[in-house]
């Protein structure tokens, strides 16, 4: 009695691992009966979308490490960026970054990133994966696009493109003072981003800048001086 025991919880935890085994294909072992049994079943998709590649074919064996689809959910593309080794310190999960394709460069998606890889790949750069914040079923997997990344909301003074005039190796600006008087001023420029560029050159609160023909009065005060 004792044996028969042993071998009936042996034979009771080889039918739940063999139940569990049937589950993951979809067959629930509870009605499955000795008149039911098929040669065939059907592999059901754990996500939502459309089969995007197929690496079988009809009479081929497979293992349980080989991956038969590739499935896509439409509704949940990430952004995969690629940034440089030095750039990376400058990003943190959260920052908003807008993606752009070359074809279309006014278009621009919104997304958040999610996801920083740890690791540098042999070309010096790291992935960096982001969710767009809506989706657009313009998108596709496999599609080339650029982002640009808002980095810590930080107040900088800036001033357009034409305000800025480079005379003798150096950046100018010129501040109006009094009506038909002006004042050149060396300044140091940072970034340029949408025909604005950072000024880093401290004291010009509330100061009149001439932000058109600025050129022309450095003509001006170049014939001037000759």
């Amino acid at each position: 009695m004792q044996q028969a025991e042993s071998e009936y919880r042996t034979l009771s935890v080889e039918t739940k691992a063999l139940a569990a085994k049937l589950s993951l294909l979809g067959i629930n072992a509870v009605r499955l009966t000795e008149n039911n049994i098929s040669r065939t079943i059907n592999i059901h998709s754990p996500i939502t979308g459309y089969v995007n590649k197929v690496n079988v074919n009809i009479g081929k064996y497979v293992t349980p490490s080989d991956v038969i689809f590739e499935l896509v959910n439409p509704e949940d593309i990430h952004l995969n960026l690629t940034v440089y080794e030095k750039d990376l310190s400058k990003l943190s999960i959260g920052q908003h970054a807008y993606a752009y394709t070359n074809a279309r460069p006014d278009q621009r998606y919104d997304s958040k990133i999610i996801l920083i890889s740890h690791s540098v790949n042999e070309n010096r750069s790291a992935e960096v994966h982001c969710h767009f914040e809506q989706y657009d079923k313009n998108l596709v997997p496999g599609m080339f696009m650029n982002a640009e990344v808002r980095l810590n909301n930080v107040e900088e003074s800036v001033l357009p493109e034409p305000a800025i005039v480079n005379f003798e190796g150096k950046d100018f600006i010129f501040i109006k003072e009094a009506e038909g008087t002006f004042r050149i001023l060396a300044v140091e420029k940072g970034q340029t981003d949408g025909g604005m560029t950072v000024i880093a050159t401290p004291g010009l609160e509330g100061k009149q800048i001439v932000t058109e023909g600025a050129y022309t009065l450095l003509m001006q005060m170049k014939n001037i001086a000759e």
